[in-house]
Order: C-alpha cells, then structure tokens, then sequence
C-alpha cells in the first residue's frame, strides 16, 4: 500500500483542474498536431511527428502523475491550531538568530520554498516535525550548525 500524500482541498482541485485540462483539451491538441504532421508530405515533418510525439508522451507522464497523486491525496482537516506539535498543515514561527521566520509544513507535492512552504521531507521540515513551541531544531548548513526556536505553531 502507497504512503498517503497529505494535501490541501485547494491543491487537490488544482491537480484535478490541470488533469481535466491535459486529459482534454491538451490531449486533443496534439492529436490533432500529430494527425496534421503524419498527413503532410514533406520529410522534415518527420521531425515534428517525432517532436509531437514526445509532447504526447510529456502530457501522458503527468497525467499518470496526477491520477497517482490524486489516488492517494489525503485532505488536510485544519480544525484551528494544534498548539502541541508541528505537523503537515503547521504555520510554524520559528527564530533564527535575530530573525523571526514563518514557513508552512506542507507534503512535497505542494512544497514551494518561494511562498514558505517546506515540505516535510525537506530538511528542516523534518527537523521541526513533532517539535513543540519553546523547542529548538539544529540544522547543519554549509558546514556551520543553524539553530531554530519554534516561537509559535498553528
């Protein structure tokens, strides 16, 4: 059995929104663009129908991808903050040196370091999972040991 992917209802319906567009629209697109490159006489049209061909198989990738995402999504039930420990679904406000940071526990599906959303795999991810406000991490980070104390979770 395949460990359950912990994601939030939104980034659920946006998986289910881009496997809608790929399963449909995309998919007919290049079967047309295929069809169009095979019909056509000329012979550098072979490069296209091959070009074409590994855009085929790019979308039947990710649709594979998101149909197995979506298999094993689990919804995130957030029911207000769980002031115990830092889990997937955690906003974690942590202090490191003079600055105080805030980063989003999140699977690795959902994980975008650019908006603070770390996943749980991610090294500091696992570093705060399970931790309690008050609790400091360590982190090893270009050869220099990085402290970070949870100051709030919820």
């Amino acid at each position: 059995m395949k460990e359950k992917i912990v994601l939030t209802k939104g980034k659920i319906e946006e998986l289910e929104k881009e496997l809608k567009l790929l399963e449909g629209t995309k998919r007919k697109e290049l079967g047309k663009t295929l069809e169009q490159a095979r019909l056509s006489d000329v012979s550098e049209d072979t490069d296209a129908v091959i070009a074409v061909m590994g855009d085929i198989e790019k979308v039947d990738l990710r649709i594979a991808e998101i149909k197995d995402i979506l298999e094993n999504a689990e919804v995130l039930s957030k029911k207000g903050c769980s002031v115990n420990k830092v889990q997937v679904g955690s906003e974690v406000k942590v202090k490191v040196g003079n600055k105080t940071l805030s980063f989003n526990i999140v699977s690795e599906v959902e994980s975008d370091p650019s908006a603070n959303k770390i996943s749980d795999n991610s090294p500091l991810g696992k570093a705060l999972l399970k931790a309690k406000k008050g609790d400091s991490v360590k982190l090893q980070i270009d050869g220099r040991d990085v402290e970070y104390k949870v100051m709030d979770i919820c």
